[in-house]
């Protein structure tokens, strides 16, 4: 007997609450289809160039009030009519569109010619120190669109869609870029703009773009959001500074990298604050969203590479896993878990700072990077049980700190709120950190010990998923949990509770890829997983599905739950009724679920 709704006894095993939409960057739905004004034709009338505030010319796309009521569809190369004022846009409540221009052909070239698109509100205008000083509130008001907004797909042998020489001021977003993570996006380039006092400068969801030589300063949450679906882009040349003027939350910085990946930023300038008073400064912060309204972020901010960029006076210059530990209703997991790995941080140069690189999550590279008058130059924080298998070469004369626990980074603890919200519980000697360095290696703030590890034996294949804790696990599955990553990913279950959020310890369903490392997890239980399978139990591709049988009766029942990775709360729950414990599962060659009763 199969059923869809959740039972009573589930609330025995799991405790949840639904995740809510934030009003964040990183939520922004797909253009919806609305009516197009093609600027092409009118373009031919022999009257110069573009000129958008002219409402003569442009007369269908104003009111009698000389207000915009419709987005520009661009769908030819401009050239911006050269104006020696800033553009102080009108937008009329009439206006029912996302974006102020939208790009409708491939390999057309933007040039703004050095136009200034102004919108901000009077206290988004104010004096930078008066402005900061007000934190969030200049943010929550004012312009809701996007300047410029991209979104087409590959079009073979067409140059690259350029926009370059703009100002953008007041904006929600400078520049937008959507992507739906399934079709190969036709190559955008970004020059030499300039982004300041918008909310977000420049927000991907995207890929296949440059960004380069562009300025981004004042901003109130972040310069570049790097967002879901992002890949394969390049940020190279640019300059930073002071781009967190809300204090919007602890994992936001100049760079937002949330569930990025195969991506480039190298060679940008970090600056100098101009702002006199105190202030936390985190130059690129990198994270996985950890899910909203009740949907997973598939992807994991891996391989991308950071390199060759300057820092200077940042109380953080590289976060990685910045999110690790966050308690938040979003959460879909309930575990607050990051993933961030198999990212290079490389010949970066960080001068008069606080902390140079810290990393949270396993599996990262630090390499040839030089500290100037930095504190503490790399930090490895250890926020619940294990940090393993980040690689330090290179780096002889550098110094790494080692965090366990609170007691460590007291000092800088208003800083990392986040990485202490769930973990509390978790004592020092309970912990690991493992660094494989074999060449120019650093110091350590430690000695090699019980909760130290240097440059451990690999594991052979047959032990890849044994726990330092735990131990090997009781049972393990193969199948296809992220398609982003190569290969299939390994599921495990184990014989002992894997997690501990709170004071309370948990079974839950871990998700590895192919080189053992810890990509995401599933089915957080009071009570130990028996038995598990993988396939397509309700749906038919994407994705895998994993079904498992708790080990002990829950109100006399041995129910077989069934989850998508990275969910606390089972997608469906069959045999509801079953008070066998001898039931088993298997999965047959069209990878649909079996179940045996006996």
């Amino acid at each position: 007997m199969i059923t869809k709704s959740f039972l009573s006894i589930i609330a025995l095993i799991f405790s949840y609450n639904f995740s809510v939409a934030q009003d964040e960057a990183s939520k922004e739905a797909s253009e919806i289809n609305q009516s197009v004004f093609y600027i092409k034709d009118i373009l031919q009338d022999g009257k110069g160039d573009f000129d958008p505030w002219n409402t003569d010319r442009w007369a269908a796309w104003y009111n009698d009030k000389g207000e915009l009521i419709r987005q520009f569809d661009v769908d030819t190369s401009v050239k911006f009519k050269s104006r020696k004022e800033p553009w102080l846009v009108k937008i009329s409540k009439q206006f029912t569109n996302k974006s102020l221009f939208t790009i409708a052909k491939q390999g057309i070239v933007m040039d703004g010619n050095g136009l200034v698109m102004d919108v901000r509100t009077t206290n988004q205008s104010l004096p930078l120190d008066e402005l900061y000083a007000l934190k969030k509130e200049p943010w929550k008001e004012g312009n809701e669109l996007r300047g410029i907004f991209y979104n087409l797909p590959e079009a073979a042998g067409i140059q690259p869609t350029q926009i370059k020489r703009f100002t953008f001021m007041g904006w929600k977003r400078g520049v937008k870029i959507n992507g739906s993570g399934d079709q190969e996006q036709h190559r955008l380039i970004v020059e030499n703009c300039v982004f300041t006092r918008n909310r977000v400068g420049f927000y991907t969801n995207g890929y296949n773009t440059l960004m380069k030589n562009c300025r981004l300063y004042e901003n109130g949450y972040g310069a570049i959001y790097s967002g879901s679906k992002s890949r394969r882009n390049q940020f190279i040349g640019n300059f930073f500074r002071d781009n967190t003027l809300s204090q919007h939350q602890h994992s936001y910085g100049d760079f937002i990298g949330d569930t990025f990946f195969d991506s480039e930023i190298s060679d940008n300038e970090f600056a100098k604050s101009h702002i006199k008073s105190e202030q936390r400064r985190i130059g690129i912060s990198v994270f996985r969203n950890m899910g909203e309204s009740n949907n997973l972020r598939e992807q994991m901010p891996h391989n991308n590479i950071i390199r060759g960029n300057q820092f200077d006076g940042y109380s953080v210059a590289i976060h990685i896993g910045s999110r690790m530990g966050r308690d938040t209703r979003n959460d879909i997991t309930d575990e607050g878990r990051d993933y961030a790995f198999y990212n290079l941080i490389s010949d970066n140069t960080i001068a008069n700072s606080t902390i140079g690189i810290k990393i949270n999550t396993e599996g990262n590279t630090v390499s040839r990077n030089r500290f100037i008058h930095v504190k503490e130059e790399i930090v490895l924080h250890c926020v619940f049980f294990s940090l393993e298998n980040t690689t330090i070469n290179h780096q002889k004369n550098a110094f790494v700190k080692l965090w366990y626990v609170l007691d460590d980074y007291a000092p800088y603890a208003d800083w990392f709120k986040f990485q202490d919200d769930l973990n509390g519980s978790i004592n020092r000697d309970e912990k690991l950190i493992s660094v494989n360095s074999l060449t120019e290696g650093p110091n350590f703030s430690a000695i090699i010990s019980e909760n130290f590890k240097l440059n451990q034996e690999q594991p052979d294949p047959e032990n890849l998923l044994t726990d330092f804790r735990l131990g090997a696990p009781i049972a393990t599955e193969e199948g296809e949990f992220s398609l982003d990553l190569p290969g299939n990913e390994f599921v495990a279950i184990y014989n002992r509770p894997i997690s501990r959020i709170g004071e309370k310890d948990y079974y839950s369903i871990l998700f590895f890829d192919k080189k053992g490392t810890e990509i995401n997890r599933c089915g957080r239980s009071a009570v130990k997983w028996k038995e598990i399978a993988v396939g397509y139990f309700t749906k038919n591709n994407g994705e895998m599905e994993v079904a498992a049988i708790p080990a002990e009766a829950i109100d006399g029942k041995y129910p077989v739950y069934i989850f998508d990775r990275g969910f606390k709360i089972p997608k469906e729950v069959r045999f509801r009724d079953n008070e066998n414990s001898g039931i088993t599962l298997l999965t047959g060659k069209d990878q649909k679920l079996q179940v045996i009763i006996q």
